[in-house]
């Protein structure tokens, strides 16, 4: 049988050309997230393919950085991180490929550990599952969940035992991520109509689909109440879209509805080897304790080391004022 390692891994980066206002770390940048990715890249015993999605006009420092390393495609109808996802769904499952090829389908703001690949790789090849996260903590007590998941109180692998090692990474089964994750494409071609489908359904909708690939209730009663009746929720120009987004998502419920051996397990990493670049929680989320060991202040700077001693000028902002490359 074909194993993850014996095959390279595909790497889908999707990219939007701006950025947005949301609290960032003073090493943000999307130049830095890029870097990250080709340094876990390059520390893979078998070169992945490196296709970079963009969508909309790139900066030439970080277009040049992508055409030297992958192949650049541009988002035939984008505008929104709904229709590029969906766009590369589609055109990633029209490609002929072996089943057990992992996907790594990556947004455009991650810091990522120097080996978090290898690990990736590591555990697709050793764990049967066809979905897997490096982000995220909350994790599902597998005994326990029926229809709604049951999450655990201890973050990650931490608590009840439920989770299996490989290598210096404990593998749990995570309640969700976000839309940066991998999945084999055996499970990417059984399951394209509910990945773009969810991506409909507004809000959380990462969220969402994690519930569903697992055949978890992807929304409450009360959430669909809400969507149909607005009434005081939102402002009355709002409530259109309301309700059309409630109508999507009661069909996504039969969508979700899936026979026991179609019910994905979505393993999740701990510690979180990748690490979304916005400001913290509020609240902040539990952490593992391996997890919280990581400076990712730290990762950022030799990230940087990393990527100007590869010809990519990544500059990050000294805490006096200054800039250190």
């Amino acid at each position: 049988m074909t194993t993850a390692t014996s095959r390279p891994l595909r790497v889908l980066h999707r990219s939007y050309g701006g950025d947005n206002a949301k609290p960032r770390p003073e090493y943000y940048s999307k130049l830095l997230a890029l870097a990250a990715l080709l340094r876990a890249a390059d520390a893979l015993d078998v070169a992945p393919e490196l296709v970079f999605i963009n969508d909309g006009p790139m900066p030439d420092e970080r277009l040049r950085v992508m055409e030297r390393f992958g192949e650049v495609v541009p988002v035939r109808r984008g505008g929104s991180d709904t229709n590029s996802y969906r766009e590369m769904l589609a055109d990633e499952n029209a490609r002929t490929g072996e089943p057990d090829d992992l996907l790594w389908l990556a947004e455009d703001d991650y810091l990522y550990v120097p080996d978090a690949l290898r690990q990736l790789v590591a555990a697709a090849a050793a764990l049967p599952a066809d979905y897997f996260t490096l982000y995220g903590s909350r994790a599902v007590d597998v005994e326990r969940s029926g229809r709604r998941p049951v999450i655990r109180p201890e973050p990650a692998a931490e608590g009840t035992g439920q989770y299996v090692e490989v290598g210096d990474v404990a593998w749990y089964r995570a309640a969700a991520t976000t839309s940066t994750f991998a999945i084999t494409r055996r499970a990417l071609a059984e399951d394209v109509r509910l990945l773009r489908h969810f991506a409909l359904t507004g809000g959380a909708w990462d969220s969402a689909t994690c519930k569903a690939i697992q055949g978890f209730a992807p929304f409450t009663g009360q959430r669909l109440r809400r969507d149909f009746l607005p009434f005081g929720e939102v402002p009355p120009a709002q409530w259109p879209k309301s309700v059309v987004r409630g109508a999507l998502r009661v069909a996504s419920i039969p969508v979700s509805v899936r026979r026991p051996q179609r019910r994905r397990a979505l393993l999740g990493s701990d510690p979180e080897l990748i690490l979304h670049m916005e400001a913290p929680d509020d609240p902040p989320r539990r952490l593992s304790t391996r997890t919280q060991k990581i400076d990712w202040a730290a990762v950022a700077a030799e990230t940087a080391e990393w990527a100007n001693d590869h010809g990519i000028p990544v500059v990050i902002p000294a805490p006096s004022g200054g800039s250190r490359g």
